[in-house]
């Protein structure tokens, strides 16, 4: 009888010791790039620069995430609000970039059907290593506002770039930057605020 008691003296003796932590952000309402803080930076910069698509709240997996391609269409780029949300819609200012800091960067290959996304990409590509030029308005993306808004009762907001399928460039990639500004109502965090995207243009 008395082992038994034992037994269930311990674990609640042990349960009181566990602190419950209610953590509350108390710092300044900023922004910054989702993408950003969750892929490594490139050699020589501060910010990632990415061959395939982010997806929302975690890093690129290189067997899960599309290729960023000409074919791709629309890709949206999430844009996190660090802080509490507000009663009515805020702006996001970010401008773009378009020349490369490398001058080379390397492609995985296209993802097969056997992948995710589910019926994998199409026309398929190897991977290779490309030379790297900048984006041109109007040729290899459309025009981006300038703005972005984080709608109200939200912290997220979306930049959507819609990449035009021009035809092919052998051997060629393109280099689009996106760098969050001022100019909206939200100032963004410095350490997170750029993301480069490298667009396969084979």
């Amino acid at each position: 009888m008395k082992k038994i008691l034992l037994y269930i003296v311990i674990p609640v003796a042990l349960s009181s010791c566990i602190k419950q932590l209610d953590k509350k952000y108390s710092g300044k309402t900023v922004v910054e790039i989702d993408a950003t803080p969750l892929n490594s930076v490139a050699t020589g910069v501060n910010y990632p620069i990415l061959t395939r698509i982010p997806a929302d709240a975690r890093p690129i997996v290189t067997s899960r995430d599309s290729t960023l391609r000409r074919w791709n269409g629309t890709v949206k780029i999430r844009v996190n609000l660090v802080g509490p949300q507000a009663s009515s819609d805020q702006t996001v200012g970010y401008k773009i970039f378009t020349t490369s800091p490398v001058n080379t960067i390397a492609f995985g290959a296209t993802l097969t059907a056997a992948q995710a996304p589910p019926s994998g990409q199409t026309p398929s590509a190897p991977s290779a290593t490309l030379a790297i030029q900048p984006a041109i308005e109007g040729t290899h993306f459309e025009t981006l506002s300038g703005k972005v808004t984080i709608p109200a009762n939200s912290s997220f907001g979306y930049i959507e770039v819609k990449i035009r399928n021009n035809g092919a460039t052998p051997g060629q990639a393109r280099f689009l930057g996106i760098q969050l500004d001022s100019t909206g109502t939200l100032l963004p965090n410095p350490n997170y605020n750029k993301l480069g995207l490298a667009i396969d243009q084979r």
